[in-house]
């Protein structure tokens, strides 16, 4: 692996162990009021279906699933469409939390209106460029605040699961406001 290759796995690396913190996305639940329905790790059973079109050897129930098959998910899933490893570590960090959580699209959005570019939902040179120059700590906090606008947003849900989402967007906007520089 080359110089590259091994910065991208340890930003990588850094990030999901942050997401698969049990206090995030740690274990198995089946809560009949979560509209993601039976999860793992984070992971739904749709989504699970919806790797294993790109990784065929992943087991066919989310009961199954462990921390590694986790990992490859979120990075095929995740990390590769946000361009994580392209992105300043703590902004990876915010933004693939909300691919993970909110979606890819969404989490695509979040970064684009926060850094002030035109907002196309895709993560190209332009937006890649305005990450790396914008100051760190103005992105992370405004893509965390679109990202709680969001949750707000989704009235139906939040008297089960508004006040997890808050804390896990607030653990993870303490991790990427002291995340270092690099991985």
């Amino acid at each position: 692996m080359g110089q590259l290759g091994a910065l991208m796995s340890r930003s990588f690396d850094y990030c999901v162990n942050r997401v698969l913190h049990p206090d995030v996305e740690g274990g198995e639940v089946n809560d009949p009021r979560d509209p993601g329905g039976h999860t793992n790790l984070g992971v739904t059973q749709g989504t699970l279906d919806t790797a294993r079109r790109l990784l065929p050897d992943l087991p066919l129930s989310v009961a199954k699933l462990t921390a590694v098959d986790a990992r490859r998910i979120y990075e095929a899933l995740y990390w590769r469409p946000i361009r994580g490893d392209e992105l300043p570590l703590g902004l990876a960090l915010i933004v693939f939390d909300a691919a993970v959580n909110q979606g890819v699209e969404d989490a695509r959005r979040f970064l684009q209106v926060a850094i002030g570019v035109k907002l196309d939902g895709q993560i190209g040179p332009k937006t890649i460029q305005a990450a790396n120059t914008i100051p760190l700590r103005k992105a992370i906090v405004e893509v965390a605040a679109w990202r709680m606008f969001d949750y707000m947003q989704l009235d139906r849900l939040q008297g089960r699961f508004g006040l997890g989402w808050s804390r896990r967007l607030m653990r993870m906007v303490a991790d990427a406001l002291s995340a270092p520089l690099e991985a």
